[in-house]
């Protein structure tokens, strides 16, 4: 997220989409888990803070907190607490007046293992993703965009079709 609006990143493409139609707006920073951004999202979206009426407000969460709690704890949160962190940060986006049929859950994106594994193996550590857990964490979110009667975007397993 926090890369999107680079040369060729898929925000640029969508504001390039939407030019004169609607502003698009990327609050993401790289490395975060739910449990950072639910802190700091009452700071990045407030009443009256020019979301009047959106056309949609995304959440994108679960690459970084289906991380291994063993090869990776300053990221990992724990799957309960990944769904109760959504279902808290669905409850305040309501809060502040997004409109129910506004909101979009994003599953994490599926893991290229071995392309990931070379990369760990680049940095000096351990393979600390698989692709199987964050399976879970998708099924999760979809999950919660269900019970909270939420739109929702299966990442996960669209770009492994």
């Amino acid at each position: 997220i926090d890369f999107s609006f680079q040369q060729g990143g898929w925000g640029a493409s969508l504001a390039d989409m939407l030019v004169r139609k609607c502003d698009v707006l990327n609050r993401g920073f790289s490395g975060y888990n739910t449990r950072w951004a639910k802190i700091i999202l009452p700071r990045l979206v407030r009443k009256g803070s020019g979301l009047d009426s959106p056309v949609a407000v995304t959440i994108f969460f679960g690459a970084n907190d289906s991380a291994l709690k063993d090869e990776n704890p300053k990221q990992h949160v724990p799957l309960e607490e990944f769904v109760a962190n959504l279902r808290s940060m669905v409850r305040y986006l309501r809060s502040v007046d997004v409109p129910e049929g506004r909101l979009i859950l994003i599953t994490p994106p599926p893991l290229c293992e071995a392309a990931w594994a070379q990369e760990c193996l680049q940095q000096g550590c351990k393979l600390n993703r698989l692709n199987s857990v964050v399976g879970e964490y998708a099924r999760a979110c979809l999950q919660v965009a269900q019970d909270c009667g939420a739109d929702a975007l299966d990442l996960w397993t669209l770009m492994q079709k």
